[in-house]
């Protein structure tokens, strides 16, 4: 484990709604025969999986290699969900060992050592208090697996999490349709949440996350717990303020990193400046790369003060969405979006806005969360066009991509020379390497009516990429190319002002 993960670590078994450690069931709760079926349901697709991949052929072609590579991954997928279940199961049934016996079950039998209940005393421990249990089980699963008891940790705070909360998530791991990676991402996802608030991300990421990339999975989890957060976060976000810190910590050959914990605004704000100061240098006699020229100009500003370079308007490089409806059904509930972030609080993203030298409306499908229009009054139809595209899919189209939107440029799904229009039906945001995949390396994109991508790699892969801004497809059928529906809604005169759909009253007349 990186010291930046370590650094950034919150997961706490605690904060997740389950039972505590000792009352919790497990298969053989239920019996003999509930214990074979559940040993069955996580081992048999394992042992035909790794049967199927024994008796395949020796990779005569990319096209094999690829699929061989999908069915290993399908196999690592499952292995780690009956790892999670074993883990689980076993710290179970450790802490119901030790409360029962005073003490932890020994892995061999040996007579009792006369000498423990004076350590006992002497350490003032209780060997069946659930953290002394956890941490030495966590000790011993380290030299079972042969990991740190860091990563032990973490392991097993993720499988208590879908053991015990996510089961729909372990099943659709143990069949191998989802990643270890989303899997992990969801139980994260899953603290502080009521269990019925786990139960709807699962339904609503489940289904996406069968084809999405990792990135983009877990980018909707997060919107969707800040969403469903008891606590506002307009609240954890003050919090979070009043926590910002720098931290440092030294590294082999001399080196040193520094990390600066800050409000998400401002920490884009520094990151857009420095990459604009860093663009804008053009000797031809300066060797240093772009990643060397960047550190360079903060020590500079920290240091010895700012460029004397002319700098760029820091706010007009910060760009916020901001959800009409939503603000006017509950304000207090509702998230703002802040590019290259996610969810902010409404009142942060008022507080930007405010001070812009322009502000776009732009419209969500309340149902799906997808952008689909934005503001036309001071813009032409290609810059339009082009703010549409942000706002909708987020990031680059390509699949695992998360290359930001002003770093990526629109692209015609059907070539323009072929006869393709330019129109939001016809478009979509792809960096220059993935527009390079597209065009010249034989890659595919078909547009769906539901305004997801169909991606055909040029050895038969097959993935479905979603927009960036739709965050749920519980309305969205990929195979008969059906557009969600919109629920009905309830348009009043207010709505439709905000919304820029009718003039406001003329001021003279009131």
């Amino acid at each position: 484990m990186s010291k930046r993960e370590v650094f950034h670590s919150t997961d706490d078994p605690r904060r997740l709604h389950i039972s505590p450690p000792g009352t919790r069931t497990t298969p053989g709760d239920f019996g003999r025969w509930a214990a074979h079926l559940d040993q069955d349901n996580l081992f048999t697709q394992i042992a035909a999986t790794a049967r199927q991949l024994y008796e395949q052929p020796p990779v005569s072609s990319a096209a094999q290699g690829l699929d061989a590579l999908k069915t290993m991954s399908r196999l690592r997928s499952m292995l780690d969900a009956a790892e999670a279940a074993v883990l689980a199961d076993s710290f179970e049934h450790a802490v119901k060992s030790a409360s029962a016996q005073g003490t932890q079950e020994p892995l061999i039998d040996s007579s009792p050592d006369p000498f423990q209940e004076q350590a006992t005393a002497y350490y003032s421990v209780n060997p069946s208090d659930e953290a002394i249990v956890r941490s030495s089980f966590v000790a011993e699963a380290s030299i079972a697996i042969r990991a740190s008891e860091a990563n032990i940790r973490d392991r097993l705070f993720i499988a208590e999490g879908l053991r015990h909360l996510c089961p729909e998530t372990l099943e659709e791991l143990s069949c191998g349709e989802i990643t270890t990676r989303t899997a992990q991402e969801i139980v994260k996802q899953s603290q502080d949440l009521e269990p019925a608030d786990v139960r709807y991300m699962q339904q609503t990421l489940l289904p996406i996350a069968r084809t999405a990339a990792d990135s983009a999975v877990a980018h909707r989890a997060r919107k969707i717990h800040e969403r469903l957060h008891p606590q506002p976060i307009e609240e954890r976000h003050k919090k979070g303020v009043q926590d910002r810190k720098v931290i440092y910590w030294h590294e082999p050959n001399g080196m040193s990193t520094l990390q600066l914990h800050v409000p998400a605004e401002k920490a884009l704000s520094i990151i857009n400046t420095v990459n604009w100061h860093a663009s804008q240098h053009d000797d031809p006699d300066d060797e240093r790369t772009e990643q060397q020229r960047r550190l360079d100009i903060i020590c500079d500003a920290l240091i010895d003060g700012w460029p004397a370079a002319p700098g760029t308007p820091l706010k007009a490089r910060v760009a916020v969405t901001i959800p009409a409806l939503e603000m006017l059904a509950n304000p207090k509930r509702a998230l703002a979006d802040l590019e290259g972030y996610g969810p902010i609080p409404i009142g942060t993203a008022l507080r930007i806005a405010q001070d812009a030298p322009s502000f776009m409306k732009v419209l969500t499908d309340p149902w799906s969360g997808a952008v689909i229009d934005v503001g036309r009054e001071k813009y032409r139809p290609s810059k339009a066009l082009r703010d549409l595209l942000r706002n909708r899919d987020i990031c680059c189209r390509f699949p695992g991509c998360n290359r930001p939107a002003e770093t990526s440029e629109i692209d015609h799904i059907e070539a323009w020379a072929a006869g393709g229009h330019t129109s939001r039906t016809n478009t979509h945001l792809l960096c220059k390497r993935h527009q390079m995949f597209k065009h010249a390396l034989g890659w595919q994109a078909t547009y769906l009516a539901d305004g997801s991508v169909n991606w055909r790699s040029p050895h038969g892969v097959i993935c479905i990429e979603l927009p960036g801004s739709v965050t749920n497809v519980q309305n969205f059928d990929f195979e008969k190319d059906q557009t969600p529906m919109l629920p009905p809604m309830q348009l009043t005169d207010r709505v439709r002002r905000v919304l820029g759909w009718i003039d406001p009253p003329d001021q003279e007349t009131g």
